[in-house]
Parts: structure tokens; C-alpha cells; sequence
């Protein structure tokens, strides 16, 4: 009986102040979709539904964030458990000024030669390419003194497993698409960008997204929110 009371003591708080929080995200009057809500307290998540509306267990003084590719991330703090209207806003894509020097003939294919793309980005995205298909060293491959090495046999082969994508193409879609801004913003560098990607992605699962060449908006979601927990690891290596 003593254990059944002291139990229920201890209950008690999870029930008085663990509640849910409702709520509806709209951007310009619209509601929108599969916006990924964060308890930064607690790490609970959920997403909006097609309403813009959302559930989540939260207290009094969570901090709550809530991500979506394309829109600027949107933080608060619970100060009651009133139902909630969060206005997300929608980031403007900066277009890059492009010159013309010569005068276009109406043909797309040689016409679009002359919008150059940033020379910077082409050098970089150039050595990238360059570096991973590059085959290792004989010297880097070698075994560690101590290190495990995994026996080989005639065993039966099933072939390649031929994804769409390779780790360089994911790297070079997410900074196209969440633009260097972001990274910036979460404060890198430029030349740590592609540093910092390689090293959080090989702690995140990409299987889905290599094996299809395809980056749904919750998995860039579930990317940012990732990002953020492998930040301070990374600036802590």
C-alpha cells in the first residue's frame, strides 16, 4: 500500500503540469503543412497536418521551435496553455545579378551559356567531385595495428546496390537548398560548411535518401534538428 501511495506521489506532478499544447501554423492567412515542432525541453517532436494544426505535450516555460525548409525558424516560450497561432515567415531567394555582354540569338541552349554560374561555387563544387572519386591510398586503406579486419570468402554475391545518389550529391543539394545563409546563420564559416555536413551526416540515417535522390520536407526537418544537436560536437572536436 506504502509503494502504491508513493507512486502516486510521485505522479502527481507529471499530471498537474505535463499538458498538451494546440495550436495552428499559417504563413500570410495560409495554413501550412508538415512543419516540424520541437520541444527543446524535453526533445518531444511532432509535424503540422494539412490545417496547419498541432499537438504537443509541453510545461509551462518550454521553449518550443518550429523548423520548415524554405520558411525562417520560429522560437517560443510557453506562457499558459491558451491554443496557439504561430505566424511563420517565408524566406526571400536572393537571385544572384547576373550580367549579359553579348546579345542573346533566342536559341536557350547557347543563350543560357551566358549566365554564368558564381565562379567561387563552380571552383569549389569542381575540387569536391574531383576528391571523392579520387580512390583512397593503399597506405590509408591498410588495417591499424590491433584493428579488426573482416575475413573474405568465395560467399554467394548479389550485386551493387545502385542508389541514386551518392553522400557528394546530398551535400551539394542541401547547401543549394538550404542555402550557405543557414549555415551561417547557426555560425560556420564558409570554408567549415562542407567540413561540418560530412561530419553530421555520418551519424544521421540517409539510406532512404540516397537509395531514391530524394529529400522529403520532413527529412530536411529531421536534418535541421540534427544539424542543431551535432552543431556543439562539432565545434567542440
Amino acid at each position: 500500500m506504502k509503494k502504491i501511495l508513493l507512486i502516486t506521489f510521485l505522479l502527481i506532478p507529471l499530471v498537474i503540469f505535463s499538458q498538451q499544447i494546440n495550436g495552428r501554423i499559417i504563413s500570410d492567412s495560409v495554413a501550412i503543412n508538415e512543419v516540424l515542432i520541437i520541444n527543446v525541453n524535453s526533445q518531444h517532436k511532432t509535424y503540422s497536418n494539412s490545417q496547419g494544426q498541432f499537438s504537443i505535450n509541453a510545461n509551462i516555460g518550454d521553449e518550443l521551435r518550429f523548423v520548415k525548409l524554405g520558411y525562417e525558424r520560429k522560437t517560443i516560450n510557453v506562457s499558459n496553455y491558451n491554443e496557439l497561432l504561430i505566424n511563420i515567415v517565408k524566406l526571400a531567394i536572393e537571385i544572384e545579378e547576373v550580367e549579359v555582354n553579348k546579345k542573346l540569338s533566342g536559341n536557350l541552349a547557347s543563350d543560357s551559356k551566358l549566365f554564368n554560374e558564381n565562379k567561387k561555387k563552380v571552383t569549389l563544387n569542381n575540387d569536391l567531385r574531383v576528391y571523392f572519386k579520387a580512390p583512397s591510398s593503399e597506405e590509408l586503406l591498410k588495417p591499424k595495428p590491433g584493428e579488426f579486419v573482416q575475413p573474405t570468402s568465395g560467399g554467394i554475391g548479389f550485386g551493387e546496390i545502385k542508389n541514386k545518389w551518392k553522400l557528394p550529391d546530398l551535400v551539394e543539394w542541401i547547401r543549394e537548398n538550404l542555402t550557405d545563409n543557414y549555415f551561417i546563420s547557426m555560425g560556420f564559416e564558409l570554408p567549415e560548411i562542407n567540413s561540418f555536413l560530412y561530419y553530421s551526416l555520418q551519424s544521421f540515417n540517409t539510406f532512404y535518401i540516397l537509395k531514391y535522390g530524394f529529400c522529403s520536407d520532413r527529412d530536411v526537418a529531421n536534418l535541421k534538428l540534427h544539424f542543431e544537436y551535432s552543431f556543439k560536437k562539432f565545434k567542440n572536436k
